[in-house]
């Protein structure tokens, strides 16, 4: 059996606004469901990490994680996908799928 992850991707562009791909599978599967334009820019953490950052990230505030790649994830995971994070907390474990792209300007 492959090991599975969660892979996020947060792509900034200019003018183009952001994009965030947050997926849960094998590797493969991740790179699959992203694409391959916005695989360049994932990537990996277990489901253990993230259970482990989303605890240590409770009370952090989105400048307190820029500099930590684990609790940035945790961070953009709580954010986005809250009902996840959730199930993750109590079960260690999801099958999800989530792109979402906007544009501020």
């Amino acid at each position: 059996m492959r090991k599975q992850c969660i892979g996020i991707s947060e792509y900034f562009a200019t003018g183009e606004g952001v994009t965030y791909v947050i997926a849960s599978g094998t590797e493969a599967q991740i790179r699959e469901f992203a694409g391959d334009y916005f695989s360049i820019g994932l990537a990996f953490y277990s489901f253990e990490d993230i259970k482990h950052a989303l605890s240590q990230s409770e009370e952090l505030t989105e400048e307190l994680v820029m500099n930590d790649t684990r609790l940035r994830a945790a961070y953009v995971l709580r954010t986005h996908l809250p009902s996840v994070v959730q199930f993750i907390k109590q079960n260690g474990f999801a099958t999800f799928s989530y792109k979402c792209h906007y544009n501020l300007s």
